[in-house]
C-alpha cells in the first residue's frame, strides 16, 4: 500500500512544481502587491481623514482664541490711553505684555498645524497617484498571470487526471492524512526511516514508533510532521 502513496506523491511533486513556479511567479508577486495596496488604500485614506479633522478642529479652536486674545488686547490698549494713575497704567500693560505672548504661542501653534495639514493633503496625494499606478499596476500583471496560469493549465489536467486515478489505489485514511498535511504546505510528506532516525529532520524515533514502523504501519515524526515508513524491500 506505501507503495502506491509514495507513486501519488512522485505524480504530486510534478503538481507542486507548478504550483510552486505560479506562486513564485514575477507576475503573480507584482499583480498580489498591487492588489494589496488597493485593498488598504481606503483605510490609509480614512485614517488621513480622521487626523485632517482634528487637525481642522484644533486649527478652528486656535483661530478662535486668537480672535479673542486680540478683542482683549485691543480693548486693553483703548483702556491704556485713558488712565491717568501710573500704577494702573503699568497693570495695563502687564496684561497687554501677557496677551501678547500668548498670541505669540498659538501662532507658533497654527504654523504647526498648517504645516502638518499641508503633510496630510501631500500624503493624500500620494496614495491617490500610488492607487493609480497601483491600479495598472494589477491589471498589467493580473493579466500576465491568468496568461502563465493558462498556459500550464493542460499540464495540470493531465497531472490531476493521473492522481485521481493514483488515488484509487491507496487506502483512503492514509491518503486523508497525506492531503491534510499537503493542504498544511508539509512538502515532501513522505519519508523513509532509515535505522531509527527520520529519514526529514533526523530526530531519533522511540522503540514504540519503530515497532509501530516494522508491523507496517504509517506513522507521523513528533518533530516535523512528516510521514514516516519502513520499506520492505
Amino acid at each position: 500500500m506505501i507503495e502506491n502513496l509514495l507513486a501519488y506523491q512522485v505524480a504530486d511533486a510534478r503538481l507542486r512544481k507548478i504550483e510552486m513556479e505560479l506562486s513564485g511567479s514575477e507576475e503573480r508577486k507584482k499583480a498580489v502587491s498591487a492588489k494589496k495596496y488597493i485593498e488598504t488604500a481606503p483605510e490609509n485614506v480614512n485614517k488621513l481623514d480622521d487626523k485632517a479633522a482634528d487637525l481642522e478642529a484644533e486649527l478652528n479652536l486656535a483661530v478662535s482664541e486668537t480672535a479673542k486674545i486680540k478683542e482683549q488686547q485691543a480693548e486693553l490698549e483703548k483702556a491704556l490711553k485713558t488712565v491717568e494713575e501710573p500704577s494702573d497704567a503699568t497693570y495695563l500693560i502687564e496684561q497687554i505684555d501677557e496677551l501678547m505672548a500668548n498670541l505669540k504661542v498659538l501662532d507658533g501653534k497654527i504654523s504647526k498645524i498648517t504645516a502638518e495639514i499641508q503633510t496630510i493633503l501631500g500624503e493624500f496625494s500620494s496614495i491617490k497617484k500610488m492607487t493609480k499606478a497601483a491600479q495598472a499596476q494589477y491589471a498589467e500583471f493580473g493579466k500576465k498571470y491568468n496568461d502563465l496560469k493558462a498556459s500550464k493549465q493542460g499540464e495540470r489536467e493531465v497531472i490531476e487526471k493521473e492522481l485521481e486515478g493514483l488515488k484509487k489505489n491507496v487506502d483512503p485514511a492514509l491518503m486523508e492524512r497525506y492531503l491534510k498535511k499537503r493542504a498544511n504546505k508539509i512538502y515532501p510528506i513522505l519519508y523513509e526511516v532509515t535505522g531509527n532516525i527520520c529519514g526529514s529532520c533526523n530526530m531519533e524515533l522511540s522503540m514504540a514508533e519503530l515497532s509501530k514502523l516494522k508491523n507496517g504501519e504509517v506513522i507521523d515524526c513528533e518533530m516535523c510532521g512528516k510521514m514516516l515508513y519502513i520499506s520492505k524491500k
